[in-house]
C-alpha cells in the first residue's frame, strides 16, 4: 500500500513528565507491560532497543481468549528524542506483506513532554480506525502510569 493521508494516523499527546521519563516508559518492557494493549493483558514483552533490534508484544484477551502478537524492528533509536519501528501482527493474513511504520517524537516542553506519534502503512481504512482508538487508549494508560492515576478501562 502506498502511503496516503488515508493510511496515515497522527496522534499528539501532552504528558506531565520530563521526556526522559516518557521515553523510558514508552520503550522499557517493565513499563510497556502496564500501558500497551487494549482489551487484553500483555503476557510477553521483549525488546532489543537499538537500530536493527527487534521487539515482540503478546497480549491475551481473557474474555474472548484471543491472542494478539505485535512485532517489528527498530529503525531509529535516539533517546530521549525519537524512536521509529516497523509494526505488524504475527499470524494475521491482513497484515502479511504490509509495510507499517510507527515514528514517535518526544518533544520537551518545560517539565512536560509532547509525544507525536505517526503510524503509516495500514492494510485498510478499518485497520487505521481501529489503531486510532487503540493508540488513544494506550496513551491514556501511559498517562495514568506517568501520573500515578488509575488506568482507564479499555
Amino acid at each position: 500500500m502506498t502511503n496516503t493521508d488515508s493510511d496515515t494516523l497522527n496522534v499528539t499527546r501532552l504528558f506531565k513528565a520530563p521526556r526522559e521519563r516518557v521515553f523510558a516508559a514508552f520503550t522499557t518492557p517493565e513499563y510497556m507491560n502496564q500501558w500497551f494493549g487494549c482489551g487484553g493483558k500483555v503476557t510477553t514483552c521483549t525488546t532489543d532497543l537499538r537500530e536493527g533490534g527487534s521487539y515482540r508484544l503478546e497480549t491475551h484477551n481473557p474474555e474472548s481468549g484471543e491472542v494478539f502478537i505485535v512485532k517489528g524492528v527498530y529503525q531509529e533509536v535516539a533517546p530521549p528524542a525519537r524512536v521509529v519501528f516497523t509494526w505488524t501482527y504475527e499470524g494475521d493474513e491482513e497484515w502479511a506483506g504490509c509495510e507499517s511504520v510507527v515514528s514517535v517524537d518526544f518533544i520537551a516542553s518545560g517539565d512536560q513532554t509532547e509525544l507525536r506519534l505517526t503510524h503509516t502503512g495500514f492494510p485498510s481504512a478499518e485497520s487505521r480506525g481501529n489503531h486510532n482508538q487503540g493508540w488513544g487508549t494506550c496513551l491514556d494508560k501511559l498517562d495514568a502510569l506517568l501520573t500515578g492515576k488509575p488506568a482507564p478501562a479499555c
